[in-house]
């Protein structure tokens, strides 16, 4: 299988890399950057980077080497730190414009056997309901509800049967399980090594919930990553 990673070079993004180098089953990763991904990748024979400044808009020899993928994990998003420093427009565009504008080009290829293109959205526990976006939010508001725009933006576009959009609601995502995730038994925690592959499972079965909260990840990623484990031996 060939798939579509953005934010490759974040946290989670570095995570679900490393995991789509160790399946078997994903063939080739098209890493989509503003910058050269860490050393450990680049000579990756799994891994293409491809260098964009604007994740929404593609040109036909970008799209040659996107084309064919089979789905997208897509980790790219402003921190509520970085979000401090950005204009408002600027924080529609990465949360909202880039994402949308994404999958509605990615998902007119063709799929062999009838597969429609699988797009898997990275938003936050803390991003308010789509159907309720008149509300005030006391923090990161424009970063949260432009979150929220696009999770409403990939369920509309599913409709039309050439995207099969997934919404991802993590809280804290952690390395491994610290210390603070067993004194709270994981509420509000969830590694990003489960996140990963709930991700690497969704792309490869779908799932029966189109916006998979933070146990939701954690008991798919769980089971996930006891599958893989198992292929392995």
């Amino acid at each position: 299988m060939k798939v579509i990673v953005t934010g490759g070079t974040g946290f989670l993004g570095t995570e679900i890399l490393k995991q789509c180098v160790a399946n078997p089953e994903i063939t080739s990763i098209i890493a989509l950057a503003r910058r050269d991904l860490s050393p450990e990748w680049q000579a990756e024979k799994k891994i293409t980077t491809l260098k964009v400044k604007d994740f929404g808009t593609y040109s036909p020899e970008e799209l040659k080497v996107l084309e064919g993928a089979d789905g997208c994990f897509w980790a790219l998003g402003t921190t509520p730190d970085r979000a401090r420093h950005m204009t408002n427009e600027e924080l529609k565009t990465v949360n909202e414009d880039w994402p949308t504008n994404a999958a509605k080009v990615w998902s007119q290829w063709p799929l062999p056997n009838g597969r429609v293109f699988r797009f898997i959205f990275t938003s936050g526990s803390l991003v308010p309901d789509p159907a309720d976006l008149d509300q005030k939010l006391y923090f990161g508001e424009y970063m949260r509800k432009g979150r929220a725009y696009t999770e409403r933006n990939l369920l509309e576009i599913s409709k039309e049967g050439k995207l099969d959009a997934y919404i991802t609601k993590p809280g804290f995502i952690t390395n491994g399980h610290p210390l603070l995730w067993k004194i709270t038994f994981g509420k509000w925690w969830v590694s990003k090594e489960a996140v990963a592959a709930s991700y690497l499972d969704i792309l490869f079965n779908g799932n029966e919930k189109k916006a998979l909260w933070n146990d939701d990840l954690r008991v798919v990623g769980a089971e996930a990553l006891k599958k893989f484990a198992a292929q392995k031996k």
